[in-house]
C-alpha cells in the first residue's frame, strides 16, 4: 500500500462526511415533521439554504474587529479537521503498512471540536452584541459538563483497545477481539444523551428556535451573515455528522478491512443504515421532549457523567 495512501483515505472520508452532513440534517427535520404529523421541507433543504447564504452579501458591526470575519473559516477548518480523524467506511487491520493514519486520536478529535466551539464564541463575543454574549456564555457552561464527559468515554472505551487511536479502536472491534459487555452498554447511553448536547437538540437546545433567551448555539450565529453563516452553518452540519460517525466508531463501527468494491459497498450501506437509525433518535427525541431550562441542563447531563464513570470504572477494575 502507497505510503500516501492513509492521507487520501482520510481526506476522502472527510469529504465523505461533509457531502452528507446537511443531508442528516434534512433527514432528521424530516422525520421530526412526520412524527408531529406535518410534511416539512424536503431532505435536499439545507443544501438550498446553503447555496442562498453563500451568494448573499456580508454585513458586519462597527463594534467587530478583524477576528470576527476571520472565525466562520476558523471554525470550519477546526470541523475539518476533525471530521478527517473519524474512520466511516475502512480501516486496515492492525499490523498493515496503513493501519493507523498519521493524523490523530479521539483525544485530539475532541480538542479540534472543543476549538471550533471556542471559535464561535469567540466571535460572538467579538460582535458585541448581548444576545451573542448570552449565547457564547451558556454554551461554554454546556461545554464544561460536557467535554469532560466526552473523554471519560473515550478513555473508556480505549483502555479495551489498548490505544486512542480511532483506527486502532475500529480494528479492535471488527476484528472480533472485543466483547460488548456492561461497560460499553453504560458508555454508549452516555454518548448517545450527550449526543443531544453536541448536535444542539432537544432537551439541551433547541436548532429551530429564534428566542432569543433560550437560544445557545443559535444565539452566538445572530451576528453573521452571508457566506461567513454559510461556514458556520456548513460547519454545524458536518460537526453533527462527526459525532453520529464517532458513536459508531467506538461503539458499532461497520468498517471495511479491505479497498474491494464489494467491501466498501457494505460498509457504507452499513454507516448509512446506523447514521438513518441516529437520526431517527435525535427525531424521536425532539419530537417527545420539551427543551429543558437552562438550569436544569446539569441534572440531564449529570446522567451521562455517572454513566462514563460508571463504564470507566468497571473497565479498570
Amino acid at each position: 500500500m502507497p505510503e500516501t495512501t492513509p492521507w487520501a483515505l482520510a481526506l476522502g472520508q472527510m469529504a465523505l462526511l461533509v457531502a452528507l452532513g446537511p443531508l442528516v440534517t434534512g433527514l432528521i427535520q424530516k422525520l421530526k415533521a412526520r412524527l408531529q404529523c406535518r410534511s416539512g421541507a424536503g431532505l435536499l433543504q439545507p443544501y438550498s439554504d446553503l447555496a442562498k447564504l453563500f451568494r448573499k452579501g456580508s454585513v458586519r458591526a462597527d463594534t467587530a474587529t478583524s477576528l470576527f470575519g476571520a472565525v466562520p473559516v476558523l471554525v470550519l477548518a477546526a470541523t475539518l479537521s476533525a471530521a478527517a480523524l473519524v474512520p466511516v467506511v475502512y480501516v486496515a487491520p492492525q499490523g498493515s503498512d496503513g493501519a493507523v493514519v498519521p493524523l490523530g486520536d479521539a483525544i485530539l478529535l475532541l480538542g479540534w471540536l472543543a476549538l471550533g466551539r471556542f471559535l464561535t464564541a469567540a466571535g460572538a463575543l467579538d460582535a458585541g452584541g448581548a444576545f451573542g454574549g448570552m449565547g457564547a456564555s451558556r454554551e461554554m457552561t454546556v461545554a464544561t459538563l460536557v467535554e469532560p464527559v466526552l473523554i471519560v468515554v473515550a478513555f473508556s472505551v480505549a483502555v479495551a483497545a489498548g490505544t486512542t487511536d480511532l483506527a486502532g479502536i475500529v480494528a479492535h472491534h471488527t476484528q472480533g477481539r472485543h466483547i460488548f459487555g456492561a461497560p460499553d452498554l453504560l458508555a454508549l447511553f452516555a454518548m448517545l444523551v450527550l449526543l443531544l448536547a453536541e448536535t444542539g437538540r432537544i432537551p439541551v437546545d433547541n436548532p429551530d428556535t429564534h428566542l432569543e433567551l433560550t437560544m445557545l448555539h443559535e444565539g452566538m450565529l445572530l451576528e453573521h451573515s452571508g457566506p461567513g453563516l454559510g461556514c458556520l452553518v456548513l460547519a454545524h452540519h458536518t460537526k453533527q455528522i462527526v459525532v453520529i460517525a464517532l458513536v459508531q466508531a467506538l461503539f458499532l463501527p461497520p468498517m471495511a478491512s479491505s479497498l474491494s468494491p464489494r467491501a466498501l459497498a457494505v460498509a457504507f450501506l452499513g454507516f448509512a443504515g446506523l447514521t438513518v437509525v441516529l437520526a431517527l433518535f435525535l427525531a424521536l427525541i425532539e419530537a417527545s421532549y420539551a427543551k429543558l431550562r437552562f438550569f436544569r441542563l446539569p441534572q440531564f447531563l449529570g446522567i451521562g457523567f455517572v454513566s462514563a464513570f460508571l463504564a470507566a470504572a468497571l473497565r479498570l477494575l
